[in-house]
């Protein structure tokens, strides 16, 4: 008899303390994510995971912007407990190289938080579902997609100029600004950013793929506005945007 009682409580203890045996059910963090249209991110983390009541696994790949550096293909495991998933890196050699964890922060976008400190990998970074998320579908309840200026304005010291094209949450496209005074040619900058409610989070790259600025786009009237969110002197603060 205590023997059958010792069984039992040693069942129930290892289930309370074993992180695997939280209760967890459908599919959170399954599917393809990415980075690419954080502007606040200094390279593009990508994720393809699959959950299985409380376990994930799958694979990831970071590739720096500031550096040039590749982590290569990394595998994927961990558990979720309370909506939260709890992940660690491996190489291809098996060994670890980061540990993190992965929250919803909206109906399409995971945060993820490295809990190690290595440069392998970001501190932190949004991530975007693609294909097999759900509810993917774009929160935007505007499109960007066209082509916008604000020449006409007669109080701007120079032309900027949009071609955009949006999918879904997506954005990108080039822009160019030139003064009024020839002084100043961007040459053609590649957009690229999200949307999300009415504003698009945009950030600029010259034709080497530097960052040169980070901006945002949004509803003014009839008209497109555009409001410089960095400092940089190669573009104006803010600027009307007519199609």
């Amino acid at each position: 008899m205590i023997s059958k009682v010792f069984i039992i409580v040693a069942a129930i203890l290892s289930g309370v303390f074993s992180p695997n045996a939280t209760a967890q059910t459908g599919k959170l963090f399954s599917g393809k994510f990415s980075s690419e249209g954080d502007v606040t991110a200094s390279g593009i983390m990508t994720m393809e995971l699959s959950q299985t009541d409380s376990k994930i696994e799958g694979v990831s790949n970071y590739q720096s912007n500031t550096d040039n550096s590749d982590s290569g293909m990394l595998s994927v495991n961990g558990y979720v407990k309370n909506n939260i998933g709890y992940i660690r890196f491996r190489d291809q050699r098996g060994n670890t190289v980061a540990d993190g964890n992965i929250s919803i922060k909206d109906a399409t976008t995971l945060y993820f938080k490295q809990t190690t400190t290595t440069s392998l990998l970001p501190s932190v970074t949004y991530l975007y579902g693609k294909g097999s998320y759900p509810n993917t579908a774009s929160v935007s309840k505007k499109s960007y997609t066209g082509s916008y200026s604000n020449e006409g304005d007669t109080t701007a010291k120079g032309i900027i100029s949009f071609q955009m094209t949006q999918s879904g949450s997506k954005i990108e496209g080039t822009a160019n600004y030139k003064t009024n005074n020839d002084q100043l040619d961007t040459g053609i900058l590649s957009v690229n950013g999200y949307v999300k409610g009415d504003t698009a989070y945009i950030r600029f790259r010259d034709q080497k793929g530097q960052t040169i600025a980070d901006g945002i786009l949004f509803p003014s009237g009839s008209n497109t506005g555009f409001k410089q969110t960095t400092s940089s002197n190669i573009l104006p603060i803010e600027a009307i945007l007519y199609r």
